[in-house]
């Protein structure tokens, strides 16, 4: 039986520049969406109004793995690195609108919130369908669901904290199976198949 070629092998006869420091970067991007929603859930359930730093944090999470991603269809890294840095700006701009119109703020911050949510919902499905993460298929519907009732104005303190829990809980469990995994590990399964090989 032909053996399958490692995740380097592919990647260097796909003519693709993807360091082991690339892979490394990307992990540290989930480091910090963990640390960002864990403290998060800590300090919205404390009712502090800091809890908004660590959504800095995740969404830079966010954004450090959206860019470092791997992934052999270049139309998926584009979707996932659209939604998170338009979510992001969406997010940014809320600022300036709020002292001007607090609801319209709002709105704007959950609607950036739930594009960059979709941009990590790419990325934690991604890993999920390449490593078997049941983590990543339940953050995959844990995401939307979180911000949809806030986006349309029927939430609650108690639903919005039990979220946080719950994706805290999932993260931390997915980022110990990620961290885990040595470098540039293949997809289990060969599931992701093989990279185009770039035309000289």
């Amino acid at each position: 039986m032909e053996q399958w070629p490692t995740l380097e092998e592919q990647i260097k006869s796909a003519g693709i520049y993807y360091p082991r420091s690339y892979d490394i970067a990307y992990r540290i991007g989930y480091v910090l969406q963990s640390i960002g929603v864990v403290v998060f859930a800590i300090l919205y359930g404390l009712s502090s109004s800091l809890f908004i730093m660590p959504l800095i944090i995740f969404n830079l999470g966010i954004a450090i793995s959206s860019v470092f991603l791997l992934v052999w269809k270049a139309e998926i890294k584009k979707f996932i690195l659209r939604m998170t840095f338009g979510g992001i700006a969406l997010q940014i701009i809320s600022i300036f609108i709020n002292p001007i119109n607090a609801f319209y703020a709002e709105k704007c911050f959950f609607l950036g919130l739930g594009l960059t949510l979709a941009g990590g919902a790419g990325l934690v499905g991604k890993e999920a369908y390449c490593f078997r993460f049941n983590e990543g298929w339940l953050l995959l519907i844990i995401y939307p669901l979180s911000v949809i009732p806030n986006l349309f104005g029927f939430s609650s303190y108690k639903y919005n904290l039990g979220a946080s829990i719950i994706i805290a809980i999932l993260q931390l469990s997915f980022l110990r199976k990620k961290l885990s995994q040595p470098l540039l590990k293949k997809c289990e399964g060969n599931v992701c198949g093989l990279p185009e090989t770039k035309v000289k």
